[in-house]
């Protein structure tokens, strides 16, 4: 009787263990469930954060945490009123004589061929405020030839 004992012991340790094992499987699977869902959420934010940054859908791919970072690809918004400006400046000495609305669209496209990725409406709020900002830098020293918003 003591062999028979002894492998029914064994048989309910087994059991006992499998069933601690599955609860501990099963709740760790629930804690990946949530995990997943988190960020699931943020990059959802991630996204829509983007999107309202001026980043234009095609350019975020998939997974927005994947396509976005500090590689050196994607630009400061510091970078790209420089670049505004640098552009919208260049634009201005190579046609002075040019009316302020071509001035702004010739800027407002050298500007989309520098960032390609960036929704055309960010771009033309960046090269707006750029123009703004020139002009009145630049009522009293260079007079265009046509000023008007």
């Amino acid at each position: 009787m003591s062999a028979i004992t002894g492998v029914l012991a064994a048989v309910v340790i087994v059991l006992v263990l499998a069933n601690i094992y599955q609860f501990l499987v099963r709740r760790d699977g629930k804690d990946v469930e949530i995990i997943e869902a988190h960020l699931f959420d943020m990059a959802t934010s991630a996204r829509s954060i983007l999107r309202a940054l001026g980043r234009s859908e095609d350019s975020l791919g998939p997974d927005p945490a994947l396509t976005v970072g500090t590689n050196g690809n994607r630009m400061s918004s510091d970078s790209l009123l420089r670049l505004a400006d640098n552009i919208f400046f260049a634009v201005s000495e190579e046609n002075p004589g040019a009316s302020w609305d071509d001035l702004q669209t010739e800027a407002l496209e050298r500007f989309r061929s520098k960032e390609p990725n960036m929704e055309p409406e960010a771009a033309r709020k960046i090269v707006t405020v750029v123009a703004h900002r020139f002009q009145k830098e630049s009522n009293g020293k260079k007079p265009l030839a046509v000023a008007h918003s």
